[in-house]
C-alpha cells in the first residue's frame, strides 16, 4: 500500500511547492503555487459538500496539487506534462494504477473547455475556477492578463479584455451541485456589485 494519506499529501505539497518555486517554463503571474494552494483548498470545500468519500477526496486533492505542475516545462498543453509528472511521482510512491488513472483523468478534465465525466472530475474543474466566485476575481484576472501578455504575447485593450471576460463569465457554469448552488450565486452577486459600481461612475 502507498503512503498514509496525510503523509502522502504532505509529501506531495512539499514536492510541488519546490517544483513550482524552483522555476517555471514561462513568467507566470497567475498560475503560481498560490493558485495551486487555492485550488487544493477549494477541492476540500467542494468535495466535502459534494459527498465524496475520503478516498475519492484524497485522489482529487492529489490531482489538484499536480494539475498545473506542467507549467514547469511548457505553457501551452501543460496538462499533458502535469499528467506525466503525476504518473511518475505516484508510481514511484506505490500508488495502484487504478488510482493513478483517476488522478490523471481529473487533471485531463481541467483542459479548457472543461469536460468532466465524473463527480471527482467535476469537483476539480469547479475548484480550478473557484476564483470566479470570489470578490478578488478582478485582481486575479489582472494577473492572468499580465501572464498572457508575457507568455503568449496576447495583449488586450481594457475594453477588449472586459468584453472577453464578461462573455466567459456569462457562458461559464459550475458542474457540481454545490458549485451551482453556492459558487454560482457568489459569482452573480459580485457581478451585480461590480455592475452597480460601474453604473455609479
Amino acid at each position: 500500500m502507498y503512503s498514509n494519506k496525510t503523509d502522502l499529501l504532505g509529501e506531495i505539497e512539499g514536492y510541488i511547492s519546490s517544483l513550482l518555486n524552483r522555476g517555471l517554463a514561462a513568467p507566470v503571474s497567475f498560475h503560481t503555487i498560490a493558485h495551486t494552494r487555492t485550488v487544493v483548498t477549494a477541492v476540500t470545500e467542494i468535495g466535502a459538500a459534494s459527498g465524496l468519500t475520503p478516498a475519492q477526496l484524497e485522489l482529487v486533492q492529489i490531482a489538484a496539487w499536480f494539475h498545473d505542475a506542467g507549467y514547469c516545462y511548457t505553457y501551452i498543453g501543460h496538462e499533458e506534462e502535469s499528467k506525466k509528472i503525476a504518473r511518475q511521482y505516484l508510481t514511484q510512491h506505490g500508488m495502484p494504477d487504478a488510482a493513478i488513472q483517476q488522478v490523471l483523468a481529473c487533471i485531463e478534465a481541467t483542459k479548457m473547455p472543461q469536460h468532466p465525466l465524473t463527480l471527482m472530475e467535476e469537483v476539480l474543474c469547479d475548484a480550478d475556477l473557484y476564483h470566479l466566485s470570489q470578490d478578488n476575481y478582478q485582481e486575479e484576472e489582472a494577473l492572468l492578463r499580465e501572464e498572457w501578455a508575457g507568455c503568449l504575447f496576447r495583449c488586450f485593450t481594457d475594453e477588449e479584455w472586459n468584453r472577453m471576460n464578461d462573455a466567459f463569465l456569462i457562458r461559464h457554469q459550475y458542474f457540481t451541485d454545490y458549485g451551482r448552488r453556492v459558487l454560482q450565486e457568489r459569482k452573480e452577486m459580485w457581478l451585480k456589485k461590480r455592475d452597480n459600481r460601474q453604473a455609479d461612475i
